[in-house]
């Protein structure tokens, strides 16, 4: 993907000094209606591009001390190309079990989800069957701020800003920036619930694959605007604000769920390489 020269407030400046954003620690921040007010001068002064948001319990860093967010399926360091080929291929025949076992099931959207590869690895990786090539981010501050904290293991959790190019479709190709960009609400069956109530879109690099030049050429930080360090606790969200209960974020009674669920179960010990596709 194409890297970006992100245009920041005089108080991130301050901060980062003469560091790029991603080797400058996070930028505290003490309430939503703050941070809120930051993003707000950041959009204003990158009107070129869409925020988007990323919560995490902790900034990842590489060995250079540098924040790095890899979509799942990059994210483990010196990866062979033979791995990482093995994955895709997993990715695929897993696809190919989750139409069969939606066709099974008589849910809504089969014609979406066997004809877009993109449909399902959203729904694979929303519902925690496997990684992807695509990377979770949410339009909603509020959405991102809550998965920070609901995964906090310390009491500070992080939020990352994103730029990304304008949404024109239900999957946006961007080929001068070298990215796609997956509207979950408008490309995901109304069945899958939780990609709905997490307000989520995917988003990567085009023509995806195990076989590329450069992994840092698919590293999000190339993308990254600020990052921010927000309080575990509920004092965070103050007056009129509060974070999205957990149980919310992850519905009850959907039904994707437990078809995931019996996947996921059954990639444990069926999809070893070769076993769907021999089938």
């Amino acid at each position: 993907m194409r890297s970006i020269t992100p245009k920041i407030t005089a108080e991130l400046k301050e901060h980062v000094g003469s560091e790029a954003v991603a080797k400058a620690p996070p930028f505290p921040i003490e309430s939503f209606r703050g941070l809120v007010e930051h993003i707000a001068r950041l959009s204003y002064l990158n009107p070129d591009h869409l925020l988007f948001y990323r919560g995490q319990n902790s900034d990842f860093l590489n060995k250079a001390g540098s924040t790095t967010i890899y979509p799942g399926l990059y994210r483990s360091e010196n990866t062979s190309k033979d791995e990482l080929r093995h994955r895709f291929t997993l990715l695929d025949q897993a696809g190919k079990e989750l139409v069969k076992r939606w066709a099974e099931s008589k849910l809504d959207g089969l014609r979406d989800i066997r004809q877009k590869t993109y449909v399902q690895w959203s729904i694979l990786q929303h519902y925690s069957v496997l990684e992807t090539p695509l990377l979770d981010i949410t339009h909603s501050l509020r959405v991102a701020c809550s998965f920070a904290q609901h995964d906090a293991t310390a009491d500070r959790s992080i939020v990352y800003v994103l730029a990304m190019p304008q949404v024109t479709n239900r999957i946006s190709i961007n080929s001068e920036d070298d990215l796609v960009n997956v509207r979950l609400l408008s490309i995901c069956p109304p069945s899958a619930l939780r990609p709905h109530f997490q307000e989520g879109f995917l988003t990567g690099t085009t023509d995806v694959t195990w076989d590329f030049d450069n992994k840092t050429e698919l590293d999000f930080r190339n993308r990254l605007i600020a990052k921010f360090s927000i309080p575990s606790g509920t004092k965070f969200w103050g007056r009129g604000f509060n974070s999205i209960p957990q149980e919310s974020l992850y519905p009850n009674n959907d039904r994707v769920s437990a078809i995931c669920d019996g996947l996921r179960e059954s990639l444990k010990t069926e999809l070893q390489a070769g076993d769907l596709a021999n089938s």
